[in-house]
């Protein structure tokens, strides 16, 4: 898991305006989404769901710094400048920090819809009609089996 950009990132050049705001929230977003994914890792979900409010304002904020970035894109110089190639940078440590939050959300998500279908396959075959033959070998109606009550363990 990627742990800082700055190892890979061109020396810093100065960037002002939303150029530094960009860069400034996509490592606040990319410690975050570290954050989050060490709490999976630890099996540790309901801290991990705890930083979803900070995490929705700011990919809010990321979202409109970048809107308005790119309708002034001439803020931010030529497209070799060495701002641009800062920001590329650090957006790239950024997505390598999304997709191994991506795997783990998956890899997890794959776990619990196993469980789910585990459970509902169980509480079918427990509640499949019983057939049954009475005194004189004659078929009795079936009857529907009791209902069945199954908990899941919400730790993962």
């Amino acid at each position: 898991m990627p742990r800082d950009t700055l190892e890979t990132a061109p020396e810093a050049p100065i960037v002002t305006g939303h150029a530094a705001k960009l860069v400034d929230l996509t490592r606040q977003l990319g410690d975050l989404f570290r954050r989050e994914t060490e709490f999976l890792h630890q099996h540790r979900p309901e801290i991990a769901q705890s930083l979803h409010g900070e995490k929705s304002r700011l990919i809010s904020e990321y979202r409109d710094t970048l809107g308005k970035l790119q309708t002034n894109q001439h803020l931010l110089g030529a497209p070799d400048s060495p701002q641009r190639q800062y920001i590329r940078a650090i957006t790239d440590g950024f997505r390598e920090t999304l997709k191994e939050h991506a795997r783990i959300v998956l890899r997890l998500k794959a776990v619990t819809e196993g469980i789910v279908r585990s459970v509902g396959e169980e509480i079918a075959r427990q509640n499949r009609p019983v057939a049954a033959y009475g005194r004189n070998a004659a078929a009795r109606p079936t009857s529907i089996a009791r209902p069945t009550s199954i908990a899941i363990n919400q730790t993962i």
